[in-house]
């Protein structure tokens, strides 16, 4: 049996890897660059043209230093906001929960856990679902339970674990095989190597405060300070996340064309417009059938789409007027233990009913054991 709290504690490095390091000064001076011509505009002086942080740089080295801090504090000030309104809603309702809701810092860190565990969470549901439709070539999956552990062998009890560094570790065996054999995901744009090691990471810092036992609001406060300058370079390594649109398939109509209900962003008001399927999509709509009363939620990331089921579904609320977004927490006996992103509430399912679901990923594995 998986229990809600299983991951172990690791050993991980304190300091993000030099790779990561190098990524990221490029991405700051890709950021400030543009932040600079947007704000000033190139520099015309005759024939020639500068760039305005080039002539800051030379003529105004002060200025240029001040600057590149106003340009970091706008950039991730936008990040947060574009988190809120474009990430998945897996993850940007617990996200705008910890920005915007009840301000005692216990409530605030546990939605900031419940944004990286969901963000985990729909990063393996994506690597998992994208890696099926090129089983032929990743086959066996590969996984580690940590950075400095050997690979093992995918097992089926894996792929339904509650453990986050399993989880963490599925997406990494996706990528791993994938630069094996040559294979191009899409998961592998939005997560590269060298960040999804930083996730690793930060992972030691969420398990601090999952294992530990209840903490007054100073010691929430003094881990949220420690832990959210992490959280926030590791989603601003991950912005394009917000080229992921979740929704599910309402009713299908000549073209063919779906009626969808988008769930993107914080806001929780249903959401419909239509869509156009291509013949991958509309087959996928079609078989996608619900699951114990549960929808399956689709993702569509650069024209591919993939279903996320089990791990993501949705169901309406007892009113028929609100969408619940419910992501699978773990497995007890025979049921699977799922959570709603709005309020945590825990919903309950047979697990026969998911795990024939489940059997369409045993194409990545072996086939020597569960």
């Amino acid at each position: 049996m998986d229990s809600p709290s299983g991951d172990l504690l690791e050993a991980e490095r304190l300091e993000p890897d030099e790779d990561l390091l190098e990524r990221r000064r490029t991405r700051d001076e890709e950021d400030y660059r543009g932040w600079c011509e947007s704000s000033f505009g190139m520099v015309e002086i005759g024939q020639e043209i500068f760039h305005p942080a080039d002539v800051l740089e030379k003529l105004a080295p002060d200025a240029a230093r001040r600057g590149r801090g106003d340009a970091s504090a706008q950039i991730r000030t936008e990040l947060e906001q574009s988190v809120c309104e474009q990430f998945p809603a897996l993850v940007a309702v617990p996200f705008y929960g910890f920005l915007e809701g009840p301000r005692q810092s216990l409530r605030r860190l546990h939605r900031l856990r419940d944004t990286w565990e969901s963000l985990i969470r729909l990063l393996s549901a994506l690597a998992l679902s994208e890696a099926t439709e090129s089983a032929n070539l990743l086959t066996p999956l590969v996984v580690r339970d940590g950075k400095d552990q050997a690979w093992r062998p995918c097992k089926r009890r894996d792929l339904c674990s509650d453990k986050l560094a399993v989880r963490i570790g599925l997406i990494e065996g996706v990528l791993h095989r994938a630069q094996e054999v040559g294979v191009d995901l899409q998961v592998a744009s939005l997560i590269p190597m060298d960040v999804l090691g930083e996730t690793r990471r930060l992972n030691v810092v969420r398990n601090g405060f999952a294992h530990e036992s209840t903490k007054s609001d100073v010691q929430a406060k003094e881990i949220i300070d420690e832990a959210y300058p992490v959280m926030r370079e590791v989603l601003l390594d991950l912005r394009d996340m917000q080229r992921i649109e979740l929704f599910r398939i309402g009713n299908i109509q000549a073209g063919p064309v779906a009626e969808v209900e988008r769930m993107n962003g914080h806001a929780q008001s249903r959401r419909f417009s239509e869509m156009a399927l291509d013949d991958s999509t509309a087959s996928l709509a079609l078989s996608a059938t619900s699951v114990d009363g549960m929808s399956r939620v689709l993702a569509r990331v650069s024209g591919r789409t993939l279903d996320l089921s089990p791990f993501l579904y949705v169901a309406d609320d007892e009113t028929g007027h609100r969408t619940r977004l419910l992501h699978f927490k773990f497995r007890k006996d025979d049921e699977w233990q799922f959570e709603c992103v709005a309020d945590s509430t825990a919903r309950s399912s047979p697990a026969a009913a998911h795990e024939s679901v489940l059997k369409r990923f045993e194409r990545l594995l072996d086939g020597k054991g569960a």
